[in-house]
């Protein structure tokens, strides 16, 4: 059985292969899904999130503290190409919610906690889109896992799975071309692409090194056991260079993972299994 919602601009689909469903189980990931979301979406005006940004102090609850300490530790990987400060970057160029352009103000460095409290310091504002679905398809992933042992989360095409399962690769450019298939088992898989979030100017993509969408790729996939290390590092690689995702990936022994770079040219970890399709 398949059930669906939308949220955080995306599809949540979860597929479950079994004759016994408890719906109030599936409504029970649904429910803490939306609670995600009306807490910690920019678009939601007055919620947590956008009180936090406008007040820029707050006290900070267990799930926040921990999604910022693995954010962090993944900008230290990527040497700060990952940073969850470039909201006004993003509200600038056409995803945006306020009336007035925001200022130029941002670095990782200026999050501060202590004393169970979150600071902003010199009016940063934190965008936490890029880390919210992997979030919640882990804490999905959980409650089902008490019941179910064969299923599928897939938020806006990142996905994790429990049981042996095939997954469809899009095309880059033409999400109703399907131009790889993988064989997984009880692991994730995200990916990052230009094509799916754009303005007239840009896409969502921001290397806050320069201020500008990152266009020497099309394509990361990468899969782990947990979505939470899947999505960042495929946001987080995709912002970087190149040549330093492509070595900061083979320094990371636990991430398999295929880029396509602008050229469509392929690199790719040993063990990604991926089979290219005949037309290709």
């Amino acid at each position: 059985m398949k059930y669906s919602r939308n949220l955080f601009w995306s599809r949540l689909d979860i597929t479950i292969n079994s004759e016994n469903i408890d719906t109030d189980l599936i409504e029970n990931c649904f429910i803490q899904a939306q609670n995600f979301e009306n807490k910690y979406s920019r678009f939601i005006k007055w919620n947590y999130l956008y009180n936090l940004n406008m007040k820029k102090s707050s006290q900070i609850d267990w799930e926040l503290f921990s999604i910022i300490e693995l954010c962090k530790k993944v900008s230290i990987i990527t040497s700060w190409y990952f940073d969850i400060t470039i909201l006004p970057f993003l509200e600038n160029i056409g995803y945006w919610i306020e009336e007035k352009k925001l200022e130029y103000n941002y670095w990782y460095k200026n999050i501060e906690i202590e004393n169970n409290n979150i600071y902003l310091k010199n009016w940063v504002s934190i965008e936490l889109w890029a880390v919210g679905k992997w979030y919640i398809i882990d804490k999905i992933y959980t409650i089902l896992d008490k019941k179910f042992d064969n299923y599928i989360i897939n938020f806006g095409w990142d996905i994790r799975l429990k049981g042996k399962h095939k997954i469809y690769l899009e095309d880059p450019f033409d999400d109703k071309k399907i131009i790889w298939e993988i064989e997984l088992e009880n692991c994730s898989i995200a990916s990052s692409s230009p094509n799916k979030r754009r303005t007239k100017l840009w896409h969502h993509l921001i290397n806050p090194k320069n201020n500008k969408s990152q266009n020497d790729k099309i394509a990361l996939f990468i899969t782990h056991k947990l979505s939470s290390f899947s999505d960042i590092f495929s946001t987080a690689l995709f912002v970087t260079p190149l040549e330093e995702s492509i070595k900061i990936l083979w320094s990371i022994k636990w991430l398999e993972w295929l880029i396509i770079d602008k050229y469509w040219n392929i690199y790719k970890s040993n063990n990604f299994n991926c089979k290219l399709n005949d037309i290709w």
